[in-house]
């Protein structure tokens, strides 16, 4: 018995070493420092910080200037560079644990990296390949340099690397993750859209605004085009826009933002022309209802009348459980003939998407920068690597424009797209997609200009410019939707037949909500609705009051906007409560804060940034937008701004041609350095409503220069 009891003892032990073996995770070799300097010699460029600490990187190359681009945002933003390389290898969980695992096993779905390594070289230019590389250069540089910064097994990021980010992370700025959401219970709904990661809020829809506006010559005071490149975006996080400036004597020179992991400028101004991005929803998702041919672990599905064997593969990756330890999961992944296959709670259901394994995002927005004309500009358009996005467009000729960009599939007429499809029909698995001169689009109206705020394309400009729904296929799911933002838009510019500098910048800025917006008439209702309540009866004579109007001194602002975010969501789209019981809630606690309920919107609507705390104008779908913390009040009394109106360009052209560039972004160029004067310095000029002028050559830029100085030399 005791030879027994000592041999289950050293199995045990042997048990528990092989199990703590089994989970821990595998270490990679040490990045070979020597060949990561080696590579980064190969590059030069020269960072200057200006008295914002915004990065002016000049190259004699483009890829020179990419590589200084890499660099100076690994020194602002590393932990973010970071987290999108975790993402770009479908490794979340390994670093960050279980609830990231249904975004790596989607990873593995989609099959990203094998799409990566194949296209590469094949549908990617050398040019293109250069600026990858040499941004790829600078943050291994960077990486060794900090080796304290750099989480296990990161370095060497890898040029794959760069493009996988994009082909895995742009089809959740269309929303992928709401059709795949649908197939699930809510016990049961995977948690993997992008902007589902931006703040512990976990509020997607309060990221996804955006304005763009575009004025030309014709109807200008002084006969100048001007741009305002106004995305709406996290002000933290993967999501949330850096700002630089890149040159080359290549013919790059192009002032913008971009996101963390990313080698070039997704939007900008050039001294030629300019561009910005709102976020549209075409319908470029298809879900089709697989009959398989037994309830688990199928291995066939039914199509046009004959089983077909599914494409088999393993999905495996870690998932992060304490110290050095991760479980290792193994799980099969399906592909039929219309893509990739998600078995749920309610059976099997195939997917397929537009960019489903697209490389080709980075070429686009490459070119797009790179382009000297508006005919340039267009070609590099039509290659539509850029999955989604409207886009207003302007430039130093006078020419304006704005597209329903998308890369739209070419699907038959007759069938209800929009729904779950019959699975068992190739006739619908469509395979080709429509040209970019198939879109909507507007190229210099007689209207004389042009706006963009996530609303539907057919009413963009003034009504006789607009394009017709009439001639556009059902098929492409073209939203009906109008927000705040484009009410507004529309009420303000269409009368004024002469627009004025001073009134572009005061619309852009715009405070008030329409009388039709989804608040206002919640407002009218609940001021409507009787009530023997004394304190909903107060509530209701505030509301009755209120213009409708966010400015910092506005009363009534706070009651109706809180109220309306936790009834209507922070973008008033989806019902989410009872609004007689949010305007109860809502009203106890300002009561309880401040003693009444009609305090001063600025004090609730707040830019808290390390020394900064600013009350802010404002709010949810306004011109002026600011999505705050609206659950705040019941906490620190304050709502701190989360996104919104965040890196905003404001580019004027005159007669000439010649560039007037003005920029702000809402904290700072020193994303994630506290100790830095950049963390927050801007934060007040935000606040305020102003701007930072921009310049544009190494000239303009030597005046202004606090750092001047060349990474690896």
């Amino acid at each position: 018995m005791r030879n027994f009891l000592k041999s289950a003892g050293v199995l045990a032990i042997v048990a528990a070493v092989g199990g703590l073996l089994y989970l821990k995770t595998p270490s990679s070799s040490a990045p070979d420092a020597e060949s990561i300097r080696d590579i980064a010699a190969k590059y030069d460029a020269r960072i200057i910080r200006d008295e914002w600490g915004v990065p002016h990187i000049f190259g004699k190359t483009d890829a020179d200037a990419s590589f200084g681009f890499g660099y100076a945002h690994a020194e602002d933003d590393w932990k973010h560079i970071q987290e999108s390389v975790m993402g770009a290898r479908g490794m979340t969980a390994q670093y960050k644990g279980k609830e990231s695992a249904p975004q790596d096993y989607l990873y593995d779905l989609f099959k990203v990296r094998e799409a990566v390594e194949a296209k590469y070289e094949t549908d990617l230019k050398p040019e293109t390949r250069a600026i990858v590389e040499g941004y790829v250069a600078a943050i291994n540089l960077y990486g060794i340099e900090h080796p304290e910064k750099v989480a296990p097994g990161i370095l060497p990021v890898t040029k794959h690397d760069v493009i996988a980010g994009y082909t895995w992370m742009t089809p959740f700025f269309y929303r992928l993750d709401g059709k795949l959401e649908e197939l699930f219970t809510d016990e049961n709904k995977p948690t993997v859209s992008p902007w589902q990661q931006q703040s512990s809020l976990n509020l997607p829809e309060a990221v996804r605004g955006s304005n763009g506006f575009a004025v030309a010559p014709s109807r200008s005071d002084d006969r100048h085009t001007r741009l305002i490149v106004n995305s709406h975006q996290p002000m933290n996080g993967l999501y949330a826009w850096y700002e630089a400036h890149m040159v080359s004597e290549e013919g790059l020179n192009i002032a913008g933002a971009s996101f963390p992991g990313t080698p070039i400028l997704a939007q900008g101004v050039t001294p030629d022309l300019g561009w910005t991005h709102t976020v549209n929803q075409p319908d470029l998702v298809d879900v089709y209802v697989l009959e398989t041919h037994r309830d688990k672990k199928p291995t066939q599905y039914r199509l046009d009348g004959e089983w077909r064997d599914f494409e088999i593969t393993k999905s495996k990756f870690r998932v992060k459980l304490f110290g050095p330890f991760s479980l290792p999961i193994t799980r099969d992944v399906l592909w039929s003939e219309h893509g990739p296959v998600l078995e749920t709670p309610s059976g099997f259901y195939a997917i397929r998407f537009a960019g489903l394994q697209e490389v080709r995002a980075v070429e686009q927005w490459y070119e797009m920068g790179k382009a000297a004309n508006m005919q340039e500009w267009r070609e590099a358009l039509e290659q539509n690597g850029v999955l989604s996005f409207n886009i207003t467009y302007a430039d130093k000729e006078g020419n304006i424009g704005e597209v329903y960009n998308a890369r739209m599939p070419k699907r038959i007429e007759g069938p209800d797209w929009s729904k779950a499809l019959p699975g068992d029909q190739s006739k619908l698995i469509w395979q080709d997609y429509r040209e970019v001169s198939e879109l909507p689009q507007i190229w210099n109206p007689d209207c004389g200009w042009l706006f963009s705020a996530n609303a539907t394309p057919f009413k963009i400009t003034s009504a006789e410019c607009n394009n017709s729904r009439e001639d556009f296929s059902e098929t492409m799911g073209l939203e009906p939707r109008m927000t705040n933002r484009a009410r507004r838009a529309l009420e303000l510019f269409e009368p004024d037949m002469t627009i004025t500098e001073d009134e572009l910048l005061r619309y852009r800025s715009d405070t008030r909500y329409h009388p039709q917006s989804a608040i206002m008439q919640m407002v009218v209702q609940l001021v409507a609705t009787p009530s023997d309540d004394p304190l909903i009866k107060e509530a209701q004579e505030v509301l009755r009051n209120w213009d409708g109007d966010t400015t910092k001194e506005n009363r009534g602002a706070a009651l109706a906007i809180i109220t309306g975010t936790r009834a209507l969501g922070y973008e008033y789209i989806k019902p989410e409560a009872d609004p007689m019981e949010m305007v109860k809630k809502t009203a106890s606690e300002l009561m309880e804060k401040y003693g009444r309920l009609d305090p001063e919107w600025g004090e609730i609507n707040r830019l808290q940034r390390g020394e900064v705390d600013v009350p802010l104008d404002g709010g949810p779908d306004i011109l002026r937008a600011i999505y705050a913390d609206r659950d705040g009040i019941s906490k620190e009394g304050t709502m701190n701004a989360f996104a919104g109106d965040t890196h905003i360009m404001y580019a004027d052209w005159d007669e000439s041609g010649k560039l007037t560039l003005e920029s702000i972004h809402q904290y700072g160029a020193a994303t994630l350095d506290e100790s830095s004067p950049h963390y927050d310095d801007q934060a007040p000029l935000f606040a305020r409503g102003e701007y930072k002028l921009m310049p544009m050559t190494l000239e303009e830029v030597l005046p202004k220069a606090k750092r001047d100085y060349r990474p690896g030399k």
